[in-house]
């Protein structure tokens, strides 16, 4: 049976257009078989010359390069019979070295003159005592095929190139032939060309059936041929290699295949036992925190995309951190349902046109909260500034004062909620006017207690004027971009992340792309730590489980360390899942990459530099190496998961694009009717009436809390109302 193994050629099939010129070589061996030829060993790499001559071929030119090798394994009796042949032979020819026979003479030649010299210690049938063969002799006589040679093939080896120039077929030919030529030990392999057009069809009808026919017997052994047979290794260095990506533990044999399940979260495609490829997946329950790493471009985001469609669908609450807007743009598309469209959120702050309709949020509102959470509200802002205006430790006195207004405001805040008068409370762009306009503060300083008033009356006033500007240089950015102005300018709240969370919203945040996208994106991170811990009122099995992807996390990860940590270790236990993203997690801090690592139930890496790569194997315990990492083709993942409690080994997962795996959710002409329900589920309102309002703000909270009129649009002052 003829087994025919297809070397190297080349990928790309044209159809010829014009005369081809066809080179065709079979290399046999030059000598007699038993003699061997080179055993090659890994370096050099014995296929580097033969990748290098394949990489030179031009196939968008039409040109091919192949070489077919086939082979027969030889059975045993027939190899047992050849040696004997061989062991008789060397004895016909008695003993010799180097090159000279030593001993002859009649009858002792022969298998009986050998058996007979044998048996008479060495004494032959004349009476004349010769020496016995040597076993040199014998083992030289049979060469390759002694008793402890490997298994045994019949060989036939076809060489032929192609090309639209006889010179170019020619060259490809020379360059194979030269890389068979470290073959070359006591043989060597002879190239015989095909002369006639019987033996030039003999010859294509060879290469192109697969008949076995080589024009010689050729007995090769497994050292000869396994330079040739093996994959190509570390060594071999040719452009045209395709690399497998180094040895990766196979999918575990319990992963979940995602066909649409609630249960099940979608992963990519993944080869499994039975080698064909379908979407694995990981348990609801199984996947608390995930890390995605890896270069930028390489499919992280498009992961995540998938997820969170895949659990919007499934009536999961979904929150996503777009810094760019572009996952946000994939996925509306692939939301734009009936059933999905009344809890779909979306704040983009990336338009700021005065007519374009936007959503307000104020981290400092008191609605549907107690006097009680004016510490969380205090801390999620003042943590959230000081993060993105990169802080730390540096800057205690501006820490301190920013709390400090946050508690006041918040504290005004909450007697406006609890008097009936939602629209006067204070805003982020409060903490300005509290701070630089002491008329103001002071008017609304009777109205809080004492304890509070003594910070302001007595310590305040001798801290140095410099901090209070450091401060306000984070809301004097925010009050540099319209559509941030409007987003954080309106006294009442219609994003609530807590509301998203308790009724299951699918919430798209876009940050607008300036350079206040550290702020907004810090304010919110925090913010979701703090409703994710305010659920502490809800009951276990009442809280809805509610996941929130992060991305750019080195961007939300500043100065102020411990909130992403935070999230990763304690939010488990009010049902809040988070997924992070980022290119790099040596970047992270130190606190934050640990807590993310050592909570994480999915761990996932696309490619990325060596240094990265190293990391995240370490992570793995060397299951994979580095190079595994770094040499993975775009979209391509490593990805280990927790499957039923327990940690898996890494698995390789091939990415699948949105429209792939959810193209019977597609309904772009959904999308205006997605965006009307968006407006109503956010009651969003046109920027340039929200601006509006802000202007007169501090006025009508004057008015509320200190007893005056509000400003006129004039501009005229307030008076005092007896």
């Amino acid at each position: 049976m003829t087994g025919a193994v297809a070397f190297a050629e080349s990928t790309t099939e044209q159809p010829p257009t014009g005369p081809r010129y066809v080179q065709r070589v079979e290399l046999a061996l030059a000598m007699s078989d038993q003699k061997p030829l080179a055993s090659l060993g890994l370096n050099p790499d014995p296929l580097q010359q033969l990748a290098a001559a394949m990489a030179s071929v031009r196939t968008e030119e039409g040109e091919h390069a192949t070489v077919v090798l086939d082979l027969v394994p030889v059975r045993e009796r027939h190899l047992a019979r050849r040696r004997r042949r061989l062991i008789a032979r060397s004895k016909r020819r008695g003993p010799s070295a180097f090159g000279e026979r030593l001993t002859g003479g009649a009858g002792g030649g022969g298998v009986a003159g050998a058996f007979t010299a044998a048996w008479s210690g060495g004494k032959t049938s004349s009476g004349r005592s010769e020496r016995l063969p040597r076993m040199t002799d014998l083992r030289d006589g049979v060469g390759k095929f002694e008793q402890s040679a490997d298994a045994v093939f019949t060989v036939q080896l076809l060489l032929r190139t192609e090309a639209r120039h006889p010179q170019a077929a020619l060259a490809h030919m020379n360059q194979l032939l030269a890389a068979f030529s470290v073959t070359t030990g006591a043989n060597y392999l002879k190239p015989r060309r095909p002369r006639t057009p019987w033996r030039k069809a003999q010859f294509d009808r060879r290469f192109f059936t697969g008949e076995f026919a080589p024009c010689k017997r050729q007995w090769l052994t497994v050292p000869e041929l396994a330079g040739f047979l093996k994959p190509p290794t570390v060594k071999c260095q040719a452009s045209s290699v395709l690399r497998s990506g180094g040895l990766v533990p196979p999918a575990p044999s319990g992963l979940p295949v995602y066909t649409g399940q609630r249960d099940l979260v979608p992963l990519g495609a993944v080869t499994y036992a039975d080698g064909r490829e379908r979407i694995g997946a990981a348990r609801v329950q199984d996947l608390l925190f995930a890390l995605l790493l890896g270069k930028s471009g390489h499919g992280k985001t498009e992961a995540a995309l998938v997820q969170c469609i895949a659990l919007a669908h499934s009536g999961y609450g979904t929150w996503f951190l777009d810094p760019h807007s572009e996952g946000w743009m994939r996925a509306k598309p692939y939301l734009a349902h009936p059933h999905i469209a009344p809890r779909v959120w979306e704040i983009n702050l990336a338009h700021s046109e005065p007519d374009q309709l936007v959503t307000s949020w104020n981290p400092l509102s008191m609605e549907g909260r107690s006097q009680a959470a004016v510490k969380d509200i205090v801390r999620s802002v003042t943590e959230g500034i000081a993060a993105a205006q990169d802080w730390g430790d540096n800057a205690p006195r501006a820490r301190t004062i920013l709390a400090r207004s946050a508690q006041a405001l918040a504290l005004l805040n909450h007697q406006a909620v609890t008097a009936g008068k939602p629209d006067a409370q204070c805003t982020l762009f409060q903490l300005r006017s509290w701070l630089t306009d002491d008329e103001w503060r002071e008017q609304l300083l009777p109205q809080l207690p004492q304890r509070v008033r003594d910070y302001w009356e007595k310590t305040f006033p001798k801290l140095a004027k410099d901090a209070v500007p450091t401060v306000t240089y984070a809301i004097d950015r925010l009050d540099t971009s319209p559509a941030l102005q409007a987003f954080f300018g309106s006294p009442r709240s219609a994003y609530d992340v807590r509301t998203a969370m308790d009724t299951s919203r699918i919430v798209f945040v876009c940050p607008s792309g300036s350079e206040s996208d550290a702020i907004v994106s810090c304010l919110l991170i925090h913010d979701l730590h703090r409703a994710g811990l305010s659920r502490q009122d809800t009951p276990r099995d009442e809280r809805a489980t509610f996941w929130a992807w992060g991305d750019e996390l080195t961007a939300l990860d500043s100065s102020s360390k411990g909130f992403l940590a935070a999230i990763a270790e304690q939010l488990r236990k009010y049902e809040v899942r988070f997924i992070g993203m980022t290119q790099m997690a040596l970047r992270l801090s130190a606190i934050t990459r640990q807590a993310l690592l050592q909570n994480q139930s999915l761990l996932s890496t696309c490619a990325a530099d060596y240094d990265e790569a190293a990391f995240v194997a370490r992570r793995w315990n060397g299951q994979v190496t580095p190079e595994a990492i770094t040499e993975l083709p775009k979209y391509h993942y490593l990805m280990s998961i927790s499957l039923n409690g327990r940690p898996t080994k890494p698995f390789r997962v091939r990415g699948l694009p949105v429209e792939e795996i959810f193209a019977r959710y597609d309904n772009p002409d959904g999308v205006p009717e997605l965006d009307a329900a968006i407006d109503t589920n956010l009651r969003r309102r046109p920027i340039a009436e929200i601006l509006t309002d802000l202007e007169d703000l501090d006025s009508v909270v004057l008015a509320h809390h200190a007893g005056t009129s509000p400003r006129t649009p004039s501009g005229d002052p307030t008076t005092r109302i007896d």
